[in-house]
């Protein structure tokens, strides 16, 4: 029986990745942007009235909420994806190394393609497996692909609920409903929380915590603190993961960010996996929508209380080919005379 509803949601996903590629017309990867300067008017011209777009970045208020939003938009971050006013594609080829299991090479889509013809509040959208949890502790992204279909419930100025229902390259069933609120306080700090229920086939219930604090140092570089807990019917206890972030806005093309994670696991016992210290580089270069990135960084593990710590050298390299229509660092830029 189940299935057969993954079967159907398929089909609904063939059937309206077609209307949403009519609906975005203007979305074609390899696309030369429109400048300004070359005498063609800005999205915000072309747009005669919006509406829940607007809403998209009323809560860039303060200092702290303008780099934050460049920085998760520069690196490309999941949340900054699915709160972007547009549809967002990233195609992403990844080398990784490291001194334990040798090489191996990743091809990754993720992104969504908003569906304004069936509602204005649905997306198409691509992502991997554990993606937010990548984000919080290196390298522990899944490897099944996922697509599926998200309506914003509801939107606030400072909180936005979603729901999503999907399959992954397994064929196996999910849904979940994700919760964000952001509080800024004074114009150096923001708190960030977030909530999310899923159920996978397979797996069962499970639910994920998690709290951004990000402190703003200067104009261009940040701090930030993440802390994550998920817990499930098929996890080891509660499943955690906190991290540490200086992150450096270099110029408009580059960014830096150094980082310090930690991770383990309360079931059988209470156990830390892993520490990891690392560096991560991304630049724009050749095109608008071309990216490249470099990540050295240096882990100690262990998967039991038994085993003792090993310590290995890591690697990752990104080429990635991004399509936009609204660009919100471009969007930032323009504001950034006002917050600052």
């Amino acid at each position: 029986m189940r299935r057969q509803t993954v079967l159907r949601l398929l089909m609904l996903l063939w059937c309206v990745a077609p209307e949403a590629t009519r609906a975005e017309g203007e979305i074609q990867v390899g696309a030369p942007r429109c400048q300004p300067s070359q005498g063609c008017e800005t999205a915000e011209a072309q747009a005669p009235a919006q509406h829940w777009v607007d809403t998209s970045y009323a809560y860039v208020t303060s200092r702290t909420d303008s780099l934050a939003v460049w920085l998760d938009s520069f690196f490309g971050t999941v949340t900054s994806d699915m709160e972007s006013a547009d549809s967002v594609l990233r195609l992403r080829t990844e080398y990784e190394w490291n001194e334990e299991d040798g090489e191996d090479y990743k091809v990754r889509l993720r992104g969504k393609v908003d569906l304004p013809r069936l509602d204005e509040r649905l997306s198409l959208v691509f992502s991997e497996e554990g993606e937010e949890r990548e984000e919080v502790i290196p390298n522990s992204a899944g490897n099944d692909d996922d697509v599926g279909l998200q309506f914003r419930v509801r939107e606030r100025s400072r909180s936005r609920l979603w729901f999503t229902v999907g399959t992954n390259s397994s064929l196996d069933f999910k849904s979940s409903v994700r919760y964000r609120y952001i509080q800024p306080i004074g114009d150096d700090w923001r708190v960030q929380y977030t909530q999310r229920f899923h159920f996978k086939e397979g797996d069962g219930f499970g639910t994920t915590t998690r709290g951004d604090l990000d402190y703003l140092i200067s104009r261009d570089r940040i701090v930030r603190w993440t802390n994550q807990v998920e817990y499930g019917e098929e996890t080891n206890g509660a499943e955690w993961g906190t991290r540490l972030s200086y992150q450096l806005r270099l110029s408009e093309k580059d960014a830096l960010s150094y980082f310090g994670a930690v991770a383990g696991e309360t079931d059988p016992e209470n156990l830390t996996q892993s520490y990891a210290l690392g560096v991560r580089y991304r630049r724009n270069f050749l095109r608008p929508w071309i990216f490249f990135e470099i990540e050295p960084s240096y882990a100690w593990r262990r998967e039991s209380v038994e085993e003792s710590r090993s310590s290995l050298w890591l690697l990752t390299l990104r080429l990635e080919f991004l399509e936009e229509r609204y660009n919100r660092r471009g969007h930032d830029e323009a504001n950034r005379q006002t917050v600052d």
